[in-house]
């Protein structure tokens, strides 16, 4: 007899999954790989990070880096944006990315199987078996821009936070992070200099301007200010 497997929608996938299992076209698998998906209403931000990690130990900003950690680097990946539905099929629309995008829009198949999330390819020939690791709490989000031509999304998902920023020259950054007594700490970044500091999002303007912290390619901390364009939910700061 053959199994249904029950449908799964969009609010179901609300909170931070880590990926368990790729099984690719040729029969390979990936069970090593760091990745991570915080979901929430329709934003979303996604970490794929190779293991084993080098030390990063000492490295306070880019210039800092030394070959490995730079080839480490370059070997992650990592998108942000929106996701939608279409009966069974769901589409993860990126609007801030690591690497260009491939030939076929990013879509996969989700079904339940028990606990696990389970997303079959449409374009490409994979299966990737998601488990939640926290449950999804209250979500906002907004979509933001600088007056250089930068875009950011800010996530936040019961007491858990994605950080997504790509500026002009390329530079991208892919974090997650967690809110505790306001303070809002990096703890997974696909750029490690970034860990265990702050983001510290703060309205210059309430529901229009935002601040943030961050710093430059020699460490000097800065200050980087954002225009919402995109509102998603009740933010709290």
């Amino acid at each position: 007899m053959k199994v249904i497997e029950p449908p799964v929608s969009m609010a179901r996938c609300r909170g931070l999954w880590r990926r368990t299992l790729l099984i690719e076209a040729d029969g390979t698998s990936d069970r090593r790989t760091d990745v991570r998906w915080l979901q929430g209403h329709t934003r979303f931000v996604d970490l794929r990070r190779p293991a084993p990690r080098p030390d990063f130990g000492g490295v306070r900003c880019k210039a800092e880096l030394g070959a490995q950690q730079q080839d480490w680097l370059i070997r992650q990946d990592g998108f942000a944006g929106e996701l939608t539905q279409s009966g069974d099929v769901f589409h993860w629309q990126r609007h801030i990315e690591l690497h260009p995008p491939g030939p076929f829009p990013d879509e996969g198949r989700m079904s339940l199987s028990a606990d696990v999330l389970v997303e079959k390819g449409v374009h490409a020939d994979y299966v990737e078996h998601w488990t939640r690791d926290t449950d999804p709490g209250a979500c906002w989000a907004l979509d933001m821009a600088s007056d250089t031509g930068g875009r950011a999304l800010l996530l936040r998902v019961g007491d858990m936070f994605g950080w997504a920023r790509f500026d002009p020259s390329g530079g991208v950054e892919l974090s997650l992070g967690d809110v505790t007594d306001d303070e809002w700490m990096l703890t997974d970044s696909t750029l490690p200099y970034r860990e265990r500091r702050t983001l510290a999002p703060r309205w210059h303007t309430p529901g229009r301007v935002l601040h943030t912290d961050d710093i430059d390619d020699i460490g000097t901390p800065i200050t980087r200010t954002w225009l919402t364009t995109y509102t998603e939910g009740l933010p709290t700061l």
